[in-house]
């Protein structure tokens, strides 16, 4: 199993980072399904474009 990964903002590290994406509505499963994902990236703790980075999410599992 890979190790879990949470992503952070590059500048001053919040986790309160969202990405912009597409979302169409899926009929069979009456909900909205992410089609598209884009590479702007948004840091809500600095209020601006940032560059996510991955790192590891802790603790593993939940524990």
């Amino acid at each position: 199993m890979e190790t879990p990964v949470e992503y952070r903002c590059r500048t001053c590290t919040s986790s309160a980072v969202t990405r912009d994406a597409w979302a169409s509505w899926d009929v069979v499963r009456q909900g909205w399904v992410l089609t598209e994902v884009f590479d702007f990236d948004f840091c809500h703790q600095c209020h601006r474009e940032t560059e996510l980075v991955a790192v590891p999410a802790w603790p593993p599992d939940g524990a």
